[in-house]
């Protein structure tokens, strides 16, 4: 089967937010079938960081959504898969 990389973009709700205790929470909650690749913390706006994740998945419809959805949950960050590509 084959597989896709997610790059999804970890914004912070506030400038209050811990962003390596978002980066744990985020590990814990990925489902068992996607695997953290790779992450950045990058400049955002005014100050405030972002986190840049790469994550591999298998190729399935609905997945996108599933993650999306499961990280929106973590108090204090909001969430958005910018680019997805087949490996």
């Amino acid at each position: 089967m084959a597989e896709n990389i997610f790059v999804i973009e970890v914004y912070p709700d506030s400038d209050e937010v811990d962003l390596n205790s978002a980066l744990e929470e985020i590990k814990k909650r990925l489902p068992g079938y996607a695997k953290l690749v790779d992450y950045k913390i990058e400049p955002f706006t005014y100050g405030v960081n972002k986190i840049v994740l790469r994550v591999k998945v298998p190729e399935k419809e609905g997945l996108a959504e599933d993650i999306e959805s499961i990280l929106n949950e973590i108090e204090g960050i909001s969430v958005e898969i910018v680019r997805m590509g087949r490996l």
